[in-house]
């Protein structure tokens, strides 16, 4: 007799989770069994595929090795034969038995718990696996609890029998396939899991977390939320919907448990199965925040009226001919224009007061998005970012530097994802800086100058800056930023701003016959003094805040209805700060900030956004407007917000 060399590896208890199988190709080759009464050695051998499983040798060699309690990070194939049949339960729906290299059970062995059947049905049949039955089973594997020989305890899943059956979705426990009537009227459950499938409706635009409803013919029911797979991450729906095609119209096959809130039933814990090709695109609704990531539709950026620095994601639905909106409205690809589009909610929106003009700019925005050079637009989905100003009369679009459109990026992205810099983020430089910079329609700059040849009586506000450095044309000045045109006289009138007046501007660099112009400015702030400039008034900065030095604003009086404008230098902001908690220092003192937010009134505790946005660390100088305070004696800056950086 050879000597018996049994590859007996000590192992953990370890339990059997699953994961998806293939469908089986071809019946795997058989376990050789030994032609003599000799025992011969079983080496590991096989990979843990489905086209090479382990052994039994291999697959105690691989359990071992995983060390205590850690689960396989894939899920493998193991192969054997069926020994000692310890329970086949038709009643539960499992069978226990023993997997050996050897039929006869005398090699590298261990217990198979509470196997489910073929694919993922119940075991119903007592000789569902017989002695002597070679046995494939998939799945994860863990090291559970330490080693013990001979057991593997968990809900193995067995994928074939004698080279027959297999493949399927991993179990999921007793899942019962019904109807959405069937699972209304079931009982809440946490621990029951139904399989539905149905078409979805009434699925938002860009929904992070899958909420909708599926609707079989029976009924219609809420899904709340829907998970790449069970137990998985939330707020992931989007990069499920895009990798599987899932959109309003699709029919689609889920699992969940029956749940209800406020007395209505809902399928929660829900994880994808399977989507059938098709369906149509999400309707937008009145939604998002105005950023990148949860875009405005056109509803919701109609209802804002106006804001600067906003995405927006719509359809371009057609375009403005002439100059009466209400009459030039055309839902259409046949383009007169090239400098507008029209864009709405829905591809098929016919209703001008529910859509939105974009005014392009020129450059690739213009010569990418016209529908008269481009009238492949027409109805598709777009991204746009630029300030929501009156356009035509209504809520549109201008100022537009960045677009997203059949995945194509066109121009800068604010946030950095083109390269570029955002239209919100202001450049403070000297007039010889600025004539020596490149032109850009993105690209913001603040000067500082004196006004020099202004006419008298210009409505456009034509004249040149000047400041120690040079001499730069100012081709127009507005009071805000994509103000009217032709109401300088309002505005110098307010501010008192005529020739010899210090004043500081925001535009960006351009030019005309070769000439530098500052297109597209707009008013920041006036200061005393200059040759009848000024006229002694209080310098005036953005929203018609005061202009104040910190100890000028340190010794004012406590109000919730006077702003001020401070510049200063961030100090003792902390790391990870969501407040914006800080101390704001100039050449005169140094004043407590108690929140900084992005704008007048907006959300607190969005401080890491602003400063991973514009840039706020300790040591920069930055320009904001708040209100003066105090607390428990010391003055601190209230209801702060975001100006510039520089």
């Amino acid at each position: 007799m050879k000597r018996i060399a049994n590859y007996l590896i000590a192992m953990a208890v370890a339990a059997f989770t699953f994961t998806s199988c293939e469908d089986v190709p071809s019946p795997f080759g058989e376990i050789v069994k030994p032609a003599s009464d000799d025992v011969v050695v079983i080496e590991p051998s096989g990979t843990g595929t489905e086209a090479d499983p382990y052994n039994v040798a291999a697959a105690l060699e691989y359990i071992q090795g995983l060390g205590a309690d850690v689960q396989s990070p894939k899920e493998v194939y193991i192969k054997g034969y069926a020994v000692e049949l310890t329970d086949i339960s038709a009643q539960y729906g499992n069978a226990t038995f023993t997997m050996s290299d050897n039929e006869d059970g005398t090699a590298n062995k261990f217990t198979v718990y509470r196997a489910a059947g073929l694919g993922n049905q119940k075991v119903t049949d007592p000789s569902f696996i017989k002695q002597g039955d070679i046995v494939v089973i998939c799945g994860k594997v863990v090291n559970y609890k330490g080693n013990t020989p001979e057991t593997v305890q968990g809900a193995a899943y067995v994928y074939s029998v004698n080279g027959k059956g297999g493949g399927g979705d991993k179990p999921s426990g007793d899942v019962k396939t019904v109807t959405v009537a069937e699972f209304l009227a079931a009982a809440e459950s946490t621990s029951d899991w139904y399989q539905l499938t149905g078409t979805i409706k009434n699925l938002k635009d860009g929904d992070q977390y899958g909420n909708f409803d599926v609707d079989d013919g029976t009924g219609s029911v809420y899904v709340y939320g829907l998970l790449a797979e069970k137990g998985g991450e939330k707020k992931k729906f989007q990069e499920l919907a895009a990798a599987k095609g899932i959109k309003n119209g699709c029919k689609i096959t889920i699992i969940g448990n029956r749940g209800a809130y406020n007395g209505t039933a809902q399928v929660t814990n829900a994880y994808f199965v399977s989507v059938e090709a098709g369906g149509d695109t999400p309707t937008p609704t009145g939604n998002g925040d105005g950023t990148e990531t949860n875009p405005y539709d056109v509803t919701a950026a109609i209802a804002k009226g106006e804001q600067a620095g906003v995405f927006v994601k719509a359809f371009i639905v057609g375009f403005v001919e002439g100059q009466v909106y209400t009459e030039g409205a055309t839902f259409s690809s046949a383009s007169t224009s090239q400098t507008n589009i029209l864009i709405a909610a829905s591809a098929d929106e016919t209703d001008a007061a529910k859509c939105m003009p974009v005014q392009l700019p020129t450059g690739d925005i213009r010569s990418k998005l016209n529908l008269k050079d481009n009238a492949g637009n027409y109805k598709k989905e777009v991204l746009l970012y630029g300030d929501i100003i009156k356009y035509f009369g209504v809520p549109g679009l201008k100022n537009t530097s960045y677009a997203v459109i059949d995945g194509t990026a066109i121009g800068t992205n604010p946030n950095g994802g083109g390269g570029g810099t955002s239209t919100d983020e202001v450049k403070t430089v000297s007039v010889a800086d600025f004539i020596a910079a490149s032109e850009s329609d993105t690209q913001w700059y603040q000067l500082t100058g004196t006004v020099k040849n202004l006419k008298d009586g210009d409505q456009y506000g034509n004249f040149d800056l000047e400041d120690g450095t040079g001499s730069v044309y100012v081709y127009g000045l507005l009071s805000e930023k994509g103000g009217e045109k032709k109401k300088f006289q309002e505005l110098a009138a307010a501010k008192g701003i005529k020739n010899g007046s210090k004043i500081t501007i925001i535009g960006l660099r351009s030019s005309y016959n070769g000439k530098v112009q500052v297109k597209n400015a707009y008013f920041v702030s006036i200061e005393e003094g200059g040759s009848g400039g000024g006229g002694g008034e209080t310098a005036t900065g953005a929203d018609g805040s005061t202009i104040i030095s910190v100890a000028d604003f340190n010794a004012a009086a406590e109000s919730t209805s006077v702003w001020y404008q401070l510049t200063g230098t961030v100090k003792n902001l902390k790391d990870g700060d969501q407040y914006g908690n800080f101390d704001l220092e100039d050449n005169t003192g140094s004043v407590y900030v108690y929140g900084l937010l992005s704008e007048k009134g907006g959300a607190k505790k969005k401080f890491q956004e602003l400063a991973k946005d514009k840039g706020i660390t300790n040591g920069k100088t930055i320009t904001i407007v708040g209100n003066r305070g105090s607390y428990n004696g010391k003055v601190e800056v209230v209801n702060a917000y975001f100006i510039s950086i520089q």
